[in-house]
């Protein structure tokens, strides 16, 4: 099999866009969950807890969630990629 650079560089660069996608996602579910004050769960990954005070005041966020799961979902979006970068003909 032939590893051109642009092979290369996709099966390098595959796991951290997967981990930017996963933080984007994360991210934009806090966001979610502060400004609508409401509790979103994603079974083994994350659980966001949204809380406002009760005069309307303050917003508070609390984040239980499992590193490794997020690394193993990280890991799972960029094995399609690779594969692809490995398997299809130049």
């Amino acid at each position: 099999m032939n590893f051109s650079a642009g092979r290369l560089f996709v099966v390098l660069s595959a796991p951290f866009v997967s981990v930017g996608i996963v933080a984007v996602v994360l991210m934009l579910l806090a966001i979610v969950a502060t400004e609508g004050a409401t509790t979103i769960d994603i079974p083994y990954l994350v659980t966001y807890t949204g809380t406002m005070d009760a005069g309307g005041g303050g917003r508070a966020l609390y984040i239980d969630g499992s590193w490794a799961v997020a690394a193993a979902v990280a890991g799972i979006l960029a094995s399609p990629i690779v594969a692809l970068a490995l398997l299809l003909p130049d």
